[in-house]
C-alpha cells in the first residue's frame, strides 16, 4: 500500500492534469540562430504549448510542477520555474503582495541570518500580457552572502513563479540571464501554424 503521502501528491498530480494545468515536464528542441545552437523547452498545458529558452549553458531537469536550471561553473546558484494552481483569480494588490513577502522570507533556508528585502519591482516582465510582482532578498547562511529572487506571475487559476538564488557576488549577472530567459516564454495554440508562432514569440520579446 502506497503512504498516505504518496497518494495525496498522486491525486493532486490527477487533478492537475484533469483541470489542464502547466505541465514542466519539458520536451527539447533544439536550433541554430545567428550560428549559435539554441535550445529551446516545450511545457504542456490543456490544448496549448508553451515555448521557453533557458538561458545558454544552463542544465536542467523539471516534473509536472517544477522546472530546476543551474548555471555554469557558479557554486550555490540555482533557478527554479514552479507552477501552483489558484482556487480563483487573484490579483497582485497590496494584500496579496504582503501575503508572497511573508511567504517568501519564511521560506529561506533554515538558519537564514541578516535577512533583508532588497527590491520589490511592480510588472518588470508582463508574461503575456499579466501583471508580475518581483522581490528580491537578501541573507546570510552556512557563512555565504547570498540573494534570492522571485517573479509572481498570477494567471487565470495558475501562479508561475521564476526564482533564482546565488552568491552576492554572482547574482547580478545571473538575474540578468534568467531575466532575459523569461522574455522567451510564450504560449502557443495547437492549431497555430509555424508563421504565427514565429510572430507571437517575436511580440511577447519585445516587450
Amino acid at each position: 500500500m502506497l503512504p498516505k503521502s504518496t497518494v495525496s501528491l498522486l491525486l493532486f498530480l490527477t487533478t492537475l492534469t484533469a483541470r489542464g494545468g502547466i505541465d514542466l515536464t519539458p520536451s527539447v528542441n533544439e536550433y541554430v540562430a545567428q550560428g549559435i545552437k539554441v535550445q529551446q523547452l516545450t511545457f504542456k498545458e490543456d490544448k496549448r504549448r508553451i515555448e521557453y529558452e533557458p538561458p545558454s549553458g544552463w542544465k536542467f531537469d523539471g516534473g509536472p510542477n517544477q522546472l530546476h536550471l543551474v548555471p555554469p561553473q557558479k557554486n550555490f546558484a540555482e533557478a527554479v520555474v514552479a507552477v501552483a494552481q489558484l482556487n480563483k483569480p487573484q490579483s497582485l494588490d497590496e494584500s496579496t503582495i504582503k501575503l508572497l513577502e511573508q511567504q517568501f522570507v519564511a521560506n529561506l533556508p533554515t538558519g537564514s541570518q541578516f535577512v533583508k528585502i532588497e527590491q520589490e519591482i511592480s510588472n518588470p516582465v508582463l508574461l503575456d500580457g499579466n501583471a508580475s510582482f518581483e522581490i528580491t532578498v537578501s541573507y546570510q547562511s552556512t557563512g555565504e552572502k547570498f540573494l534570492r529572487s522571485a517573479l509572481f506571475v498570477n494567471l487565470r487559476d495558475t501562479q508561475l513563479v521564476f526564482r533564482l538564488t546565488a552568491r552576492k557576488d554572482d547574482f547580478q549577472s545571473l538575474h540578468r540571464e534568467f531575466r532575459a530567459s523569461i522574455f522567451s516564454w510564450h504560449w502557443i495554440d495547437e492549431g497555430e501554424t509555424p508563421a504565427q508562432a514565429g510572430q507571437a514569440a517575436s511580440l511577447t520579446t519585445a516587450h
